[in-house]
């Protein structure tokens, strides 16, 4: 049955409504369905049908499962700097490999593809070379719409929008190298149970889906943050304050510091840190490290994963391995 743009979308329409979505040109209704599908955002049935959807006309290449994913939902609107992006490169100059996934900013001013571009390391599609890059220095980037093409039909409408809509909870769970160890921020408490929900039903080793109560979508020096953790097939919920942090901090957390701009100024934020600048930024970039290296390397205690990542930075590592990524 043909979805007609004037019929209400429920959850017995969804597949011909998110079929229509992908075939028309028009975006006004493109708007109309993004706008409908977003009032099922806490649905994970829906949320599969559309991922289910996407997936099925994918680009498939050959897993590389033993690896781990920084994709977050996005969509806080706060306009920071890339920090999953960093935190995902910072990983892989300590043996953490890195299937990085994600895409260009659709509600922000800099998205991973676009500060990943600035930074000019090759989005790979050709699966020998994806597979060499995890093989040889632990990190390949993830360009979705080269995987998805039927993110890229739905680019610019998102763009229009210029809000947080149903497709923020598509990539985290698209991998294309299938990985099977995941960190994932979300904007709130409501959006990190769906993602649960929806990660828990996709057969990860283990991840860690949180979100901060300031509405940051990564793990905040400025407010608590709960954490829900998949570690042998269960699912624990913690919540740490953020004065836990305090003894491993350069300084009093800025907001100012990790706030972004165009990906130019981003990338050249990161290259900073790499160098060796000690801000605020480096200290959200080291804490959110922190947490994905114990979902990969479970054996691992907190302040293990400190002295190796600080390490990996002071010493010069990071920013070598960084320069060896560059085209």
């Amino acid at each position: 049955m043909k979805y007609k743009i004037d019929t209400p979308l429920t959850k017995y329409n969804a597949k011909e409504a998110i079929k229509y979505l992908f075939e028309t040109e028009n975006l006004t209704h493109q708007a109309i369905i993004i706008h409908q599908l977003n009032n099922f955002i806490n649905d994970a049935d829906v949320l599969i049908i559309l991922r289910d959807y996407i997936y099925k006309n994918s680009y498939k290449i050959k897993k590389y499962s033993n690896s781990l994913d920084t994709c977050g939902t996005g969509g806080d609107g706060l306009k920071t700097l890339n920090i999953s992006t960093t935190v995902a490169l910072l990983l892989s100059s300590v043996d953490v490999p890195i299937a990085k996934h994600g895409n260009r900013a659709a509600s922000s001013d800099s998205g991973s593809s676009d500060i990943i571009g600035k930074l000019n390391i090759k989005s790979e599609k050709n699966e020998y070379r994806l597979h060499q890059n995890m093989k040889k220095n632990k990190f390949t980037y993830l360009n979705a719409p080269l995987f998805y093409p039927d993110l890229a039909k739905v680019a610019q409408v998102r763009k229009l929008i210029q809000t947080k809509t149903i497709f923020n909870y598509m990539g985290p769970t698209l991998n294309p190298l299938g990985a099977k160890y995941q960190i994932l921020g979300t904007i709130n408490k409501s959006s990190a149970q769906i993602m649960t929900k929806i990660l828990s039903r996709i057969n990860l080793k283990s991840f860690s889906v949180f979100y901060s109560h300031d509405g940051l979508d990564e793990i905040s020096l400025f407010s608590p943050t709960t954490f829900f953790t998949k570690n042998n097939k269960k699912i624990n919920k913690k919540t740490v304050s953020h004065k836990f942090y305090n003894k491993y901090l350069n300084k009093i957390p800025n907001f100012k510091d990790i706030k972004g701009k165009l990906p130019e100024y981003n990338a050249n934020r990161l290259i900073e840190l790499f160098s060796g600048k000690k801000d605020t930024y480096r200290d959200m970039v080291i804490i959110n490290s922190i947490y994905a290296m114990m979902i990969f390397k479970s054996k691992l205690k907190f302040n293990d994963c400190f002295e190796i990542l600080t390490h990996s930075i002071d010493k010069g590592h990071a920013l070598n391995h960084l320069e060896k990524l560059r085209k």
